[in-house]
């Protein structure tokens, strides 16, 4: 019942923070004691939306959760709207951590309106983990 209780809490607490979580999943080396194999599992938890104005740069957090692995995860982004880029090519959450802010900078110019931008998580041995957020470019005037 303590268990039910916590995840309905924290199931709550990503609804209302405007937050979404994708997992994927791939085999692990070994099984169980019950003889079933082992499943790595990658939970990518991140912001339905963001926000950011021409000519400004702005932080997006990332977070994850590992089961059955500690490899690094690599994030990129993609889809980003003419005139918005992500500071350095790509971003890695290394073994042992769970979480990573990665920095988008808009130019003066950045296309204004709602953008659907994709999350790309990668892990040896996993699925690509995916998810959508939206990212509104706001004009500077």
């Amino acid at each position: 019942m303590q268990v039910l209780k916590f995840i309905s809490s924290v199931a709550l607490a990503l609804a209302v923070a405007g937050c979404q979580e994708t997992t994927s999943t791939g085999p692990a080396a070994g099984t169980t004691r019950s003889g079933k194999p082992v499943v790595k599992k990658l939970s990518l938890v991140a912001a339905t939306g963001q926000t950011i104005k021409q000519g400004d740069t702005d932080d997006v957090s990332i977070r994850i959760t590992r089961d059955n692995f500690d490899d690094p995860v690599t994030i990129r982004l993609n889809d980003l709207p003419k005139g918005v880029e992500l500071l350095g090519d790509e971003a890695v959450i290394p073994a042992g951590q769970t979480s990573i802010k990665i920095q988008l900078k808009a130019a003066a110019d950045a296309a204004v309106g709602d953008h659907k931008v994709t999350i790309d998580a990668k892990a040896p041995g996993l699925a690509d983990n995916t998810q959508t957020f939206t990212l509104t470019v706001k004009s500077s005037g």
